[in-house]
């Protein structure tokens, strides 16, 4: 069971192909998502510090600044990793 690390929140156990969108909510962390994980917001948008999450989804792409960064309700868990909340 791969683990997770909410930057600020701590170490959660997670499913591999789970979003992090549905990680945050079965753990109640506080992530937004204005468009109810749709990918037609920027609300629940991460930054990847460590580890590796699913391939990009090109849905996502507009919503992103920069490389590390990944929308919760799109970004499935791979393997162990550390994210950061980065809501724009």
């Amino acid at each position: 069971m791969p683990r997770v690390e909410f930057v600020g929140h701590g170490w959660v156990d997670a499913t591999s192909g789970q979003t992090l969108l549905d990680v945050c909510d079965s753990y109640a962390l506080p992530m937004e998502t204005a468009c109810g994980g749709f990918a037609a917001c920027n609300s629940c948008r991460v930054r990847l510090v460590s580890g590796s999450l699913s391939a990009l989804d090109e849905s996502e792409a507009p919503f992103l600044d920069r490389a590390d960064q990944r929308l919760g309700c799109q970004a499935r868990v791979v393997g162990e990793c550390v994210v950061a909340f980065d809501p724009g």
